[in-house]
């Protein structure tokens, strides 16, 4: 029984440790293009829980509604994609951040809204098209993995 204990207390916080690496890097999509090159979108938890919690389970509308987020992409998209005419947003969708760090009753969502560029009238079909806004309204790009 001592040494149920004894290594309990030293495996405890290596698990925490590394629930928290987890925690920090969460990435709900990854994609890679015909090359080979491998690209995710990195939600950072740091971020997220900086933006602020919020649950459906509350019944009340997000602290970002899905019209501004979209609104938002439209805008991120003017600087960080000027090759482009513009973009036509595909969807948006509501995400729930996963953690298994903490015993936490908050909850924290942020959006992945995904779309397709947009030259001389034609859409632009591709593999990294997406892109995350958390309840702040900070847009989070596709990074290479």
């Amino acid at each position: 029984m001592i040494k149920f204990i004894v290594s309990l207390l030293i495996l405890l916080p290596l698990f925490a440790q590394a629930n928290t690496e987890f925690c920090e890097d969460h990435t709900p999509r990854t994609t890679a293009t015909n090359g080979g090159e491998k690209y995710g979108l990195i939600v950072p938890g740091s971020k997220v829980k900086k933006a602020g919690s919020w649950s459906p389970k509350e019944m009340v509308s997000p602290p970002l509604a899905t019209y501004k987020a979209y609104s938002i992409v439209q805008d991120w998209a003017v600087n960080n994609l000027p090759k482009f005419d513009g973009i036509e947003i595909r969807s948006v969708e509501l995400v729930k951040y996963h953690c298994l760090v903490g015993f936490s009753k908050e909850e924290y969502w942020y959006y992945v809204v995904e779309y397709d560029p947009l030259l001389d009238g034609n859409k632009m079909y591709g593999s990294k098209n997406f892109v995350a806004v958390l309840m702040s309204g900070e847009v989070i790009g596709v990074k290479s993995i």
